[in-house]
């Protein structure tokens, strides 16, 4: 995405009152991408830009406020600003730099006991994430895939794994159908829509931040247990059992999954493999262990 520098240097030096001197890339792709900004005297903010066909990043700066204000580790966002551009809308978020590395880049230097005492920490914070009433944002259900996304996941598994392997995929979509007509609407609530070690901050030791709101919005819990098991990425993903005692410090993560996380692992599985830019192998191999585990080898 190729936007403007004098736009952003003159949005950040309105906001911050400084001048921007050096921009370093944190990450995105598409039509997103975020970034640390360093300014003139010291000091730094985060500017998350997306161009898209409507203002971006509405509901994730009020998700993000509300989240502050129940005391969660969550940046504040100081500006956002929407700007008519020949491509969309161009909207930019200005927010404070929470101290911190991502928890997927530190764990690596981690003995196993610490890593587990990360993962209770966040467990429970996903948890008080979860006590929060939604309102706004992106709404997460059990979706029915089309059957061109069906083909292409078939698609996907046999050429990482074998066209034997393919089969997985209808095991998946007739476990998740299933789950959608014999399961009660579950209770919705906040979920932060992208619960992964890559966007939870660590300091000193200890869980310093969130990131990455851009999805949160009303789901049963299950949602966001589930994609901490299909895509946390090793070791994490199956850090699930410490994730539960940190989400018990708080509520039953019984109770808030009501049953539901193998069917939100499968539907979010399938997702992943009906990709148009193919998942990676690796992906492809998890995704098709989350299925096996639970609809059967």
């Amino acid at each position: 995405m190729a936007t403007p520098r004098e736009v952003l240097d003159q949005l950040v030096r309105t906001v911050c009152g400084r001048a921007p001197q050096r921009w370093v890339a944190l990450g995105g792709g598409g039509m997103n991408e975020t970034s640390r900004v360093e300014l003139d005297g010291g000091g730094a903010v985060v500017v998350r830009v997306a161009r898209h066909e409507q203002p971006w990043f509405v509901d994730e700066a009020a998700l993000m406020e509300r989240a502050r204000a129940a005391g969660l580790p969550t940046a504040q966002v100081l500006a956002l600003e929407h700007l008519d551009d020949e491509d969309g809308v161009l909207s930019v978020s200005v927010q404070t730099l929470l101290p911190g590395r991502p928890l997927e880049d530190v764990g690596a230097g981690l003995d196993r006991e610490h890593r587990e005492r990360l993962v209770v920490e966040a467990g429970e914070v996903l948890a008080r994430i979860h006590a929060l009433d939604p309102d706004r944002g992106e709404v997460h259900r059990l979706r029915a895939p089309a059957e061109e996304d069906l083909e292409r996941a078939r698609r996907t598994v046999a050429t990482a794994l074998g066209p034997e392997a393919a089969e997985v995929v209808d095991r998946a979509a007739a476990f998740v159908a299933a789950a959608r007509t014999r399961r009660p609407e579950p209770d919705l609530r906040l979920a932060q829509g992208d619960f992964m070690p890559k966007n939870l901050l660590v300091h000193e030791g200890r869980i310093s931040g969130v990131v990455d709101w851009e999805f949160a919005g009303p789901a049963p819990p299950a949602f966001d247990l589930a994609r901490w098991e299909v895509s946390a990425g090793p070791p994490w993903h199956d850090e699930t059992a410490p994730l539960h005692r940190g989400y018990a410090r708080v509520s039953d993560p019984e109770a808030a999954a009501a049953g539901l996380v193998p069917a939100y692992a499968l539907d979010w599985a399938l997702e992943k493999l009906a990709w148009r830019e193919p998942a990676t192998p690796a992906q492809v191999r998890r995704c098709v262990e989350v299925v096996v585990r639970h609809a059967g080898p």
